[in-house]
């Protein structure tokens, strides 16, 4: 019998990951390349398109390579990538400039005009999300006034993932939940906000084609086949952002599940069957690749970034030694900071270092350390980091049981789910069940996967990650412990409150 498998591209923040499962969702292989970000300003941050389209090929190329399968036993390709972005192409698909990734916050001033134009209330209302300068409409506003002759040549403006597909198949397209975080779907009827943009007055017909995750687009342009070493009768499909196909991967495809992803951002996220329409616009809500389900989620800038922060400015000493032991020095930092108590003898650390999202909305928000005195050391620091970033998700995971959401247990991915440590120290502040599944750096490329398979019809529904999805650890919460840290949650936010008028202050200077 012929085995047959699902390809899947995570295009992340740092590289492509290419990855290749059989039909009953086992990894058999992966390759990843990395692609650098530049940092024109502070607060700005872009990627070059091309950048990416060499990793995709080159990974592929690895991929098939260390596999040792036939091309033609590849039964789909799909696509998780990073969300928010902004690149604008030509007819052609010819890129007119760096795209302009999630991270960016250069576009504050748009955010406000819109915010001016449309008003916070109705926008989030139409869209499901805040008005943030870390969204895609925001970033083209910006390119409108700021490089005027670059947005009148753009013909579509592209998320990450779907550049690799224009470049696969020669079609322009975008699926549901990139639209929805761009900040340009009406989330309550899933098509384009054609009321917003027209008040805005960006043309819709600079939006690619809108699908379901699981359309097929078409087939591998032969040439372009050749050149990748895939064979040109691969279906490919469109595929979802990041966070929807982290929820896939980490099987919550059913109303009332949830998981926290922590990588170089972090977010948790749960599943509905229609938009959380949070009050206070805590959260913000992006489509579940299920086309008839949302993604209510809560997404904090930087949670493993604050982590490799530390590591790269801070603890030079754990990473000379990783290199001399040849381990991990988030390892070595792990077991510094597990040699302090809870509460890191009273340091804070606010984990803002390139502004928030949620749950305070707010690009001007910077990273402090509080309460550090002679004594302290740095395994302090350490645990103080990340306890801070836990407690700024604990207060995402409030927001949504404050809307009615029973979270009983999260699911935990992304490389900051490998930290032993930090999924005790989720389970001790949240006070919920942490479950750990056998997939934690791939659960995303495995959304993409089963969207893949859906899609070319391996699987009836989504439903199918429920019987794809394993578990092999599950960390019920220290009742004790978690009681130790509810002062220090609470003062957590009283410090992020008191912080704020400086904050905006020191934005005007």
């Amino acid at each position: 019998m012929t085995a047959e498998y699902l390809l899947a591209h995570d295009l992340g923040t740092t590289g492509d990951k290419a990855t290749l499962f059989n039909t009953e969702g086992e990894l058999l292989a992966s390759s990843y390349l990395e692609y650098p970000t530049v940092y024109p300003e502070p607060t700005w941050a872009e990627q070059n398109p091309n950048d990416w389209w060499n990793a995709f090929v080159a990974a592929t190329k690895s991929l098939l390579s260390k596999s040792k399968i036939s091309p033609k036993d590849i039964l789909g390709l799909s696509f998780s990538g990073q969300m928010l972005g902004c690149l604008p192409v030509e007819e052609n698909g010819v890129p007119l400039r760096a795209s302009i990734i999630w991270m960016d916050q250069r576009s504050v001033k748009q955010a406000e005009d819109i915010r001016n134009r449309v008003g916070e209330e109705y926008y989030y209302r139409t869209t499901g999300n805040r008005i943030s300068p870390t969204y895609t409409i925001s970033k083209i506003l910006w390119l409108r006034e700021n490089q005027p002759a670059i947005y009148a040549r753009a013909y579509k403006f592209l998320q990450a993932k779907d550049y690799i597909i224009y470049r696969l198949t020669g079609r322009f397209v975008t699926d549901y939940s990139d639209a929805s975080l761009a900040g340009v779907l009406d989330v309550n009827r899933r098509d384009w906000a054609y009321d917003l943009l027209q008040e805005l007055e960006i043309p819709v017909e600079k939006l690619p084609e809108l699908f379901p995750s699981v359309h097929v687009v078409g087939q591998i342009e032969r040439a372009v086949a050749k050149e990748i070493g895939l064979s040109s009768e691969t279906p490919v499909v469109v595929g979802g952002g990041d966070g929807p196909c982290a929820a896939v991967g980490a099987g919550v495809v059913r109303a009332g599940q949830s998981y926290n992803y922590v990588g170089a951002s972090s977010w948790i996220a749960i599943c509905t069957e229609k938009p959380l329409l949070d009050p206070k616009m805590r959260i913000f809500n992006q489509w579940h690749l299920d086309p008839n389900k949302v993604s209510p989620t809560g997404t904090m800038q930087t949670a493993g970034n604050s982590i490799r922060w530390l590591r790269d400015e801070i603890c030079q000493k754990e990473l000379s030694e990783a290199k001399e032991k040849g381990v991990s020095a988030y390892k070595l930092m792990d077991e510094e900071a597990e040699r302090v108590e809870p509460g890191s003898k009273r340091v804070l650390f606010l984990p803002y270092l390139m502004g928030e999202r949620s749950p305070w909305w707010n690009p001007n928000a910077r990273g402090v350390f509080f309460g550090i005195a002679l004594g302290h050391r740095r395994e302090h620091l350490i645990r103080a980091v990340l306890e801070g970033v836990t407690f700024n998700l604990r207060v995402i995971l409030d927001a949504f049981e404050e809307q009615g959401a029973s979270v009983k247990d999260v699911r935990v991915i992304g490389g900051g789910a490998r930290s032993e440590l930090w999924r005790r120290m989720m389970a001790d502040i949240y006070g919920k069940t942490i479950l750990v599944p056998t997939y934690l750096d791939e659960a995303t490329s495995l959304g993409a996967a089963i969207a893949a398979g859906v899609g070319v019809g391996v699987y009836r529904s989504f439903e199918a990650a429920e019987h794809l999805v394993n578990f092999v650890e599950t960390i019920n919460p220290n009742l004790d412990l978690h009681a130790r840290y509810e002062p220090f949650y609470n003062y957590f936010m009283k410090l992020y409150t008191s912080m704020l008028p400086l904050y905006n202050e020191l934005a005007s200077l």
